[in-house]
């Protein structure tokens, strides 16, 4: 997720057209600008909420056009990673916000609030994806993925357990197991931004462990919710497999 910055210096103080040759980077000078943001934003150099340079000034220090760095503005707008507000100019998204924190949320209280829940994260072991896991993700099946347990409270009530495999560096390999749960809980936050989710939902009848989880009994049921979260580049990031029981006060919807 790195812009080839030497490569554009070295053409920069050639005075020569800003442009990347294909054995570096093939794809379009935006999309790198694009990604040169989200480093810093994940990074934490573009904080959340902070104010950020103006679109000339930014084009002038990288040595490209206005328009370049327009279309990569418009990229991380549209994902709602960048805020424009009229006399303030672009601020970087509050992702610790609750309304960012339930973005991929499809649950709704009976105030029509997106529901998140408060999360604890438990059992995290760093191994191998099993193979639909790993085939979601789009790694092989000797990559380290992160798994671990996820439980989702509302007003003090259990309405989810997630099963969640996560997306890590090789790094991941020499963390200690409390640097591995700081990894868990940051998420994909720690690493890339994510944009968008695809999710599949349907009724399952309730197995033991949902019963004791949920305290049902009798022919109860549960919504089970298989949700790909992924970067702006359709980079999957985290798969969640998720038993939910929505109870009386909360509510699935898709729009």
């Amino acid at each position: 997720m790195q812009l080839q910055w030497a490569v554009i210096r070295r053409i920069v103080d050639r005075k020569r057209p800003v442009s990347l040759a294909k054995p570096f980077n093939t794809r379009p000078l935006y999309q790198q600008v694009a990604d040169e943001f989200i480093a810093r934003i994940v990074s934490k150099a573009w904080a959340p909420g902070q104010a950020i340079e103006n679109e000339a000034e930014i084009a002038r220090s990288f040595g490209i056009s206005l328009g370049t760095v327009r279309k990569a503005f418009d990229i991380l707008t549209a994902h709602n990673l960048l805020e424009r507000h009229q006399g303030k100019g672009t601020v970087v998204a509050d992702f610790e916000g609750g309304k960012m924190r339930s973005r991929f949320s499809n649950i709704f209280d009976r105030s029509g609030n997106r529901v998140s829940g408060e999360v604890s994260v438990s059992k995290v072991v760093l191994g191998t994806a099993p193979p639909e896991a790993a085939e979601t993700l789009g790694v092989n099946g000797r990559t380290p993925v992160l798994q671990f347990e996820r439980r989702r409270t509302h007003l003090g009530r259990l309405f989810m357990t997630e099963e969640v495999f996560l997306r890590v560096g090789a790094t991941a390999k020499t963390m200690s197991q409390e640097a591995l749960e700081g990894v868990a809980t940051a998420r994909w936050t720690g690493q890339d931004l994510a944009t968008h989710k695809r999710e599949r939902a349907t009724a399952e009848p309730a197995t033991a462990a949902d019963k004791r989880n949920f305290k049902l009994t009798g022919d109860a049921a549960v919504l089970r919710l298989q949700r790909i979260i992924s970067s702006y580049q359709d980079r999957p990031l985290e798969l969640r497999i998720g038993r939910c029981h929505l109870g009386g006060d909360l509510v699935y919807a898709t729009s």
